[in-house]
């Protein structure tokens, strides 16, 4: 009685060990997401992030890059759980590591292609430069992890805000919305390359948009397209164009919560079946710049 007394003292311990691990994995992982966002001029950024476990694979980030520039980044591990944690946190340093060196060390071997040439006439090296950690981060990881059968998909673009241009590399991630709420017209960015962390050498050529007044780029994980109801049904796209015409008006902040608000409402008592993150940049319209502390 006594030994099967103390077997089950150890089973309550060691679960309350695991339970205290993975809170301080979350908090750990939570600390790896900016507690604040850069101010842009004429800009609103929000985003959110919710694992689907106690820890997930997915990540964002907006990091501020020489010339006003800023890089602005969702990404999503092939996992769930510790395991795509441990990647993401990997990711999400060298990605920020190799945005903020001096040194653009892909453009050399790059020269070659009569894009990239372009961009640097036209005055975009540092977003390039930026852009380069795609590259670098992809050889990182197939050089040194690749045992891991683990990749990531991820939108990495750099906005300027003096031209209002966006060069930006979609590897393999669910292609962002661009909405603008003062013509209602909408395009996806499609994939430009193929997922991060599977083959060496990959270019992850830089593609260009400009972005004008009342433009809303969504920024999201398939935790939000993806997400399923008790009838197995899938939000999809056409429901997140839906919250954005709805929301015209929004602030970036509140059309994040609006959008988190909406998938929750869709799965009702589904269980959530994957991670999700939501990013939102709006530009604001010549009719009337808002208080941009209200979406950072």
């Amino acid at each position: 009685m006594a030994e099967n007394l103390t077997a089950s003292q150890e089973e309550i311990h060691q679960k309350e060990r695991m339970e205290r691990e993975l809170e301080i994995a979350y908090e750990m992982q939570q600390s790896f997401l900016p507690q604040t966002l850069p101010k842009v001029p004429d800009v609103e950024i929000a985003a959110t992030m919710r694992p689907a476990r106690e820890v997930g694979g997915d990540f964002y980030d907006v990091i501020p890059l020489s010339g006003g520039r800023v890089g602005v980044l969702v990404a999503d591990v092939s996992d769930k759980g510790v395991p795509a944690a441990l990647y993401m946190a990997l990711a999400r340093t060298l990605l920020r590591a190799q945005s903020l060196s001096a040194r653009p060390q892909y453009l050399s071997d790059a020269l070659e292609s009569a894009q990239v040439r372009r961009l640097m006439r036209s005055g975009s090296l540092g977003a390039l430069a930026a852009l380069g950690a795609v590259r670098q981060t992809n050889d990182y990881l197939t050089d040194h992890h690749s045992e891991s059968c683990m990749f990531l998909t991820l939108f990495y673009a750099v906005y300027d805000p003096q031209s209002r241009l966006l060069t930006y590399v979609n590897a393999g991630h669910n292609p962002p919305l661009l909405y603008n709420t003062l013509t209602d017209e909408q395009d996806w960015l499609q994939p430009t390359d193929m997922v991060v962390g599977i083959m060496h050498g990959r270019p992850y050529e830089a593609q260009e948009r400009q972005l004008s007044p009342g433009d809303m780029l969504v920024l999201y994980t398939d935790g939000v397209t993806e997400a399923f109801n008790i009838g197995h049904e899938m939000f999809g796209e056409e429901r997140l164009v839906e919250v954005l015409g709805a929301n015209q008006m929004a602030s970036a902040r509140e059309l994040v919560e609006a959008i988190e608000a909406k998938v929750a409402a869709f799965a009702g008592d589904a269980p959530q079946s994957d991670d999700l993150t939501i990013l939102v940049m709006r530009c604001l319209s010549d009719q009337g710049i808002r208080d941009q502390g209200s979406g950072n």
